[in-house]
């Protein structure tokens, strides 16, 4: 019977032993299927190993870690001024997707569920899948719906690891921010869109419920915001962050809310990233601390950029750095 085992064991011990892989655990079903050829039925996942089950045996092998950054992101991740690039656009942005966040077809564990709740014309489903076609470059796997019925629907089915919440001018059912905040607390990434005052609905009131913050204002921005290395609190100024990855230069959105701390703590809870050129911040992030169970968030004031600016200084980089970094692959590594 032991010989049985080593057999067993020994058939599959050397393809692990040359595997190196990291990332989610269906990623890792995936190679480990390939490898040993076994059904999905006959692993096993624990904390620290992966137990294959095999003619009544069980033989134990552990995949080696990797730097999670190295299979998901790009080189210049996090790096705003990147020097000697091959072609910069005509913002001074350099071009090319190796100067985004994210490595292109790196994502495709990732379910994004774009929830649209600002039903106007302008916002249309053709505008809709720019963005769209821009995160499954990345490999995500993306679902739009429009209107709270179906979001809150597809929100509840736990099919997704980030959301992204367009704001609109009044929410009617109340159970869309508990929705929300118990995505969030799960660890779901949340890229919140809101705009001038009223379209600020639900973004207002979740961030009212998790941080203390609300939203209020309607400037008239139009303007670029410039990278300025720990300027991100000067007006027309970002700083250096990961959502910035390549981007030197970045349109700010046309009609701009900007939120309202209650408390001065919660201040250093949604940390403002870049500022309006009206002095207000424009861009907030939330990175919850490493023993935390909720996920990542960020707050952008001027949703129009999605459909009016797609094209202007960094936008289609920027949201889909955003979307990348709330997946949080470096906050956490499967194995």
């Amino acid at each position: 019977m032991a010989g049985l085992f080593m057999d067993i064991f020994r058939k599959i011990e050397a393809p692990l032993k040359s595997c190196t892989c990291s990332g989610p655990i269906n990623w890792y079903l995936g190679i480990v299927q390939q490898i040993t050829r076994l059904k999905r039925e006959q692993i096993i996942i624990s904390n620290v190993s992966i137990v294959f089950i095999y003619s009544s045996k069980i033989c134990f092998a552990k995949l080696r870690k990797t730097n999670p950054k190295t299979r998901f992101y790009n080189e210049f991740a996090g790096k705003s001024n990147i020097e000697k690039a091959d072609m910069y656009d005509k913002y001074g942005n350099p071009e090319g997707r190796a100067y985004d966040l994210g490595r292109d077809g790196s994502f495709t564990e990732y379910a994004i569920l774009i929830g649209q709740l600002y039903i106007e014309s302008e916002l249309s489903d053709e505008a809709m899948q720019k963005p769209t076609d821009a995160l499954k470059v990345k490999g995500f796997q993306v679902k739009h719906v429009k209107g709270e019925v179906a979001f809150l629907s597809e929100l509840r089915s736990k099919r997704y690891q980030i959301v992204w919440v367009i704001s609109t001018n009044n929410t009617a059912d109340a159970t869309l921010i508990s929705a929300l905040t118990e995505f969030h607390s799960t660890g779901g990434g949340i890229f919140l869109f809101a705009d001038n005052v009223p379209y600020i609905s639900p973004v207002s009131e979740f961030l009212n419920k998790t941080f203390g913050v609300t939203l209020a204002g309607d400037f008239y921005g139009q303007q670029t915001l410039t990278y300025k290395e720990n300027g991100h609190l000067s007006a027309g100024n970002f700083g250096q962050h990961a959502i910035f990855t390549g981007i030197k230069n970045l349109f700010e959105g046309v009609t701009i809310c900007h939120p309202v701390h209650s408390t001065a703590a919660s201040t250093g809870v949604l940390i403002t990233v870049a500022t309006a050129t009206d002095g207000n911040p424009s861009i907030s992030v939330y990175d919850p601390p490493t023993t935390s169970t909720e996920g990542r968030l960020c707050l952008d004031c001027g949703f129009t950029k999605l459909f009016i600016n797609w094209n202007d200084a960094g936008t289609e980089r920027y949201i889909v750095n955003v979307s990348c970094w709330l997946a949080g692959i470096d906050r956490h590594n499967t194995f």
